[in-house]
Order: C-alpha cells, then structure tokens, then sequence
C-alpha cells in the first residue's frame, strides 16, 4: 500500500472512530437523562456528581439517602471493572462484546421499568467500550475530561499559533452526549416509560455497526 493510501485509511479510521464516540456519548447521554429523571436528581453515568451529593447527604446527616447514591457508585465501579475485564479479554473485538453486555442490561433495565441497577453496570461497562479514536482519547460517560481537554487545546492554539486543530474534535462526544441527553428527556415527556426502549434500540443499533468496521482503540 502507497503511503497515500495507508494515509487515507488511517483518516477513514479517524472519522469513524469519531462518529462512533460521538454516538456512543449519545447513548450514555440518553440513559443518564432518563435515569435522572427515574432516580429523582441522581445519576447512573456521571459519578462527579453523585460524589457531589453524597457528600451533602453525608453532611446533613441524611445516611440513608447516602447510603443509595454510595450504591450507585459501587455498582459504576464494578460495572467499570467487569467492562474492562471484558474487553481484555474479547482481545480486538472489545467493541462488539461490550456493546452486547450494554445492550442485554439495558433491555433489562427497560423489561423492569427502568431499573436502575443494569442501567448504572451498563453505563460503568461502557466506558471500556472505546478509548480512542485516533490519535485523540474520548472520554464516554467522563465529559469532564473532554472539557479540560477541549480548554487546554484552546490555550495551545494561543500559546502556539501553528498547533493543529484535532484538539477541537474533543467537543464532539461532548455534543454527543448532550443531544442523547435532550433527545430521551424529550421522549420521556411525549412517551412516558416508552422511552426507556430507545437507549435498547440504539445500543443494538451500534452493536450491529460495530460487528461492520474494524474496532477502534
């Protein structure tokens, strides 16, 4: 192969790695909204906040409430650290077996009427989903990192005028979660518990795909 086709091919890799992320934030966006909306405030993706309120329910002395949202973090823990073992072991197809594990969680979150226990492990799991997309690192449930990474590419192109551009691919995901994050509150709205279905179809939808190109990092 000519160096302009390996060029090529490794671009094509780039942008479907990256429209991949960009979907898979979507996914993990519309769990979390729709999560947040069953859990009244909490979370099953974002354990920053999670954190956040355990602290203040620890602080107020509410240990009760404490003791749920510190369940939630260890069941994203272990769903994070059975997703990893997983993928380690599914070798260059980690893609394909996480997705199957989220996909089986989540239609057993939506048979139980959003159940948050497979909602939360699939969310921890699907973090070992895709780490990489490229040259750029992606961060799925963890938006807070893709933000820092988005400001310091933004503070390297003052600083270094001919810095490239690939840093602003960071947002990407970010506006991926976001758009599955409106996309299921609004479904939540219009169909109730209907909606806790989407995140299933999307997942397997992504499944299907991902069983189609070569797995990203």
């Amino acid at each position: 192969m000519t160096a302009r086709g390996e060029n090529a091919e490794t671009a094509a890799a780039l942008r479907r790695g990256l429209v991949m992320a960009v979907l898979l934030a979507g996914l993990a966006g519309m769990v979390d909204a729709i999560g947040y909306i069953r859990l009244q405030h909490l979370f099953v993706s974002y354990m920053s906040g999670n954190s956040t309120q355990f602290a203040i329910a620890i602080g107020r002395g509410r240990f009760a409430e404490a003791g749920q949202i510190l369940a939630l973090i260890v069941l994203f823990v272990i769903g994070a650290a059975g997703g990893r073992l997983l993928a380690h072991s599914a070798g260059p197809r980690h893609l394909s077996a996480v997705l199957v594990t989220v996909t089986g969680l989540l239609t057993l979150a939506a048979l139980f009427g959003t159940a948050p226990v497979p909602m939360v492990l699939a969310m921890g799991a699907l973090n070992a989903a895709m780490r990489r997309a490229g040259s750029v690192a992606v961060s799925l449930t963890f938006v807070t990192g893709t933000l820092v990474r988005f400001g310091e590419g933004l503070a390297g192109l003052v600083l270094d005028r001919g810095a490239k551009w690939i840093w602003a691919e960071q947002a990407l995901p970010w506006l991926g979660l976001v758009a599955g994050g409106a996309l299921a509150a609004a479904m939540q709205a219009w169909g109730g518990s209907a909606a806790s279905w989407a995140p299933v179809l999307t997942a397997a939808a992504l499944l299907v795909w991902s069983l189609a190109i070569p797995a990203p990092d």
